[in-house]
């Protein structure tokens, strides 16, 4: 077998089951394995499909046309499983030190401490008074540390396991509460109840737009008027997934999160690149 056929079929591979391009490190590693005869296009599949990464994105085996909140529900119980600080923070997770101290630092980036951002969340409001919701809060890691700035904080999740370690953790903080929800909509909420709500690395992986599309109308329900939603949804970075799974969701176009906000009664007054993958966004609901 010549060098052109082994990078065919290890590329080949690479899209298929890991979802991306080869690196280089694991393009010269493999072909070595290949050319040498220490495995053969059967192993490497099997070595693919044993790899963590594979198991991000395919934790467990689904029936096909099973619905997309089902789906969404089991693998992200069987994600919580494996290694819940992982799939939560990947970068902040060696140790639970740096897990929990991260997202201190991303609660206070997500409010925009000492800047023009926290003015207009707070808005001359009793902070002791305002209640604010997080989409996807998996154990509480940023969750934890709102409750310093404010009077009341709930955090959703879809994930019943991730929902089941978070209640342990704010069981003794009697302004803290994480609830289970559907993955879908925020039906569990009354309108104008809430005077804040974000979320973030948690709609990047939800596998349809519909549903991204959905809670942002939702929040446009829950929110009271006049106050801010700050999220973060995948932007079309160039290396797009070649599937869309729970793990690898979909994408969002500057024009496209314009529409949506244009549709649900929000003006945007804070945007990032739409050309990254943690495309961040501040919506504020029109009066």
């Amino acid at each position: 077998m010549n060098d052109n056929s082994i990078y065919e079929i290890i590329k080949k591979c690479y899209l298929q089951y890991l979802n991306r391009e080869p690196d280089d490190a694991g393009l010269k590693h493999y072909t070595h394995l290949m050319k040498t005869n220490q495995i053969n296009e059967q192993e490497l599949i099997k070595t693919f499909k044993n790899s963590p990464e594979y198991k991000l994105s395919h934790p467990v085996d689904i029936e096909p046309n099973t619905p997309v909140d089902i789906k969404m529900k089991k693998e992200w119980n069987e994600r919580t499983k494996m290694d819940p600080l992982f799939v939560i923070a990947t970068d902040h997770s060696e140790t639970e030190e740096d897990f929990w101290n991260s997202g201190i630092d991303e609660c206070n980036d997500i409010l925009g401490v000492n800047t023009e951002r926290y003015q207009k969340i707070i808005e001359n409001k009793e902070t002791s008074n305002m209640n604010i919701l997080e989409i996807g809060c998996g154990i509480g890691r940023i969750l934890i540390p709102m409750r310093k700035f404010f009077g009341n904080v709930t955090g959703i999740d879809i994930s019943s396991e991730m929902v089941q370690l978070g209640q342990k953790y704010v069981s003794d903080i009697s302004n803290c509460s994480i609830v289970e929800n559907n993955g879908v909509d925020l039906s569990e909420f009354s309108d104008n109840s809430f005077d804040f709500c974000y979320s973030f690395i948690v709609f990047q992986h939800i596998p349809e737009k519909q549903i991204v599309e959905n809670y942002i109308k939702e929040v446009s329900r829950i929110l009271k008027l006049g106050c801010l939603f700050r999220f973060q949804v995948r932007g079309t970075i160039s290396t797009k997934p070649s599937e869309i799974t729970t793990w690898d969701g979909v994408q969002f176009t500057s024009d496209e999160i314009h529409k949506i906000a244009k549709e649900n009664n929000f003006e945007v007054i804070e945007e990032g690149s739409y050309k990254e993958e943690y495309y961040w966004l501040t919506f504020k609901l029109k009066k």
